[in-house]
């Protein structure tokens, strides 16, 4: 005789998909997340850039996403 064993319930099938969907989609999203951090901080830093090359002040949203603030920034108006 064989005895094969039953197969799980359903809806426990259905959890474990789900629980594994998660996983995926939460670590889909660091990786998203990082990238467009990534992105946006070479933006500001390259927005930056051209500003203070222009003689102008850069824009306060671009120093804060690099991590400069923006009362702290020195006026490049001054020679």
């Amino acid at each position: 005789m064989c005895i094969a064993k039953r197969p799980a319930s359903p809806h426990l099938l259905l959890i474990k998909e789900k629980t594994k969907a998660s996983k995926k989609m939460a670590t889909t999203t660091y990786h998203k997340g990082f990238i467009g951090r990534a992105f946006a901080v070479l933006g500001a830093a390259s927005a930056a850039a051209a500003a203070v090359e222009g003689h102008r002040r850069p824009k306060a949203s671009d120093l804060r996403t690099l991590g400069i603030d923006p009362a702290t920034f020195p006026d490049t108006r001054r020679g």
